[in-house]
């Protein structure tokens, strides 16, 4: 019963905002820029990428919930795995509804004024498959809002000397991983940036296909959701002033 009311009262504000946020963005993402075309009588075409703010978004709503709600639910005697599965199931609707949302605006085109998303365009993963675009978009928002969860524990977490020290640490394994790259020889090289497209899909003949990307996208949405389970095990109720 708690599990039902926790994921309810998650899910409402997230749709609250989510709600909020699409009317700012049909506000200044369409009307404006439809506006500044009638009133400017220019012929060139423009397009907006509907996915980018959702992105950022995600990571944002899933950051700030995990600061503010987790404490409330230690407070009303629920479980943390219990709290793990909430915020799991949560990330998962949401994502999933503005999948949708985002792939049905991305068909809005008024006069020269034109909603993409540029993930699943020609120049990037395109599919005639409708479920496949759904499936990468979604997976695409749940890795960030996965992402958000880690970030959010990770804040509430450590202060001070120790978080500079462990963000330190962690901007430092893409530096020591190029460096690595750069000194190693060609076939070493190579062998690196062939795991590099492969992991995103790309191949010469066939460009970029979906399914290698999403089971990347996948992949690290497992790792984040570990590492959230069991930082979300350690997280300590922090009082105010400590």
């Amino acid at each position: 019963m708690k599990f039902q009311v926790a994921t309810r009262y998650i899910l409402i504000h997230q749709l609250i905002s989510l709600g909020i946020f699409f009317i700012w963005w049909i506000l200044f993402g369409i009307l404006f820029p439809v506006f500044g075309l009638y009133f400017s009588g220019s012929s060139d075409p423009v397009s907006s990428d509907v996915l980018i703010p959702i992105v950022f978004f995600s990571i944002i709503i899933s950051f700030l919930s995990m600061n503010s709600d987790f404490k409330f639910f230690i407070q009303c005697g629920l479980k943390r795995f219990s709290i793990f599965m909430v915020n799991l199931s949560v990330i998962a609707i949401s994502s999933l509804m503005s999948s949708i949302i985002a792939l049905l605006l991305s068909k809005i085109s008024v006069d020269k004024f034109n909603l993409t998303i540029f993930l699943i365009s020609k120049d990037a993963y395109h599919s005639d498959n409708f479920l496949l675009s759904l499936l990468l978009v979604f997976i695409l928002l749940f890795f960030f809002s996965s992402l958000g969860l880690v970030l959010g524990t990770f804040n509430d977490i450590f202060s001070g000397f120790k978080k500079i020290i462990i963000l330190l640490l962690v901007m430092s394994i893409p530096i020591v991983l190029s460096i690595l790259i750069q000194l190693g020889n060609s076939a070493m090289k190579n062998k690196w940036f062939n795991f590099l497209k492969s992991i995103i899909g790309y191949s010469r003949e066939k460009g970029f296909s979906p399914l290698p990307f999403i089971t990347t996208l996948f992949i690290g949405s497992i790792v984040l959701l570990f590492l959230f389970y069991f930082m979300n095990r350690s997280h300590e109720v922090r009082r105010k002033g400590v």
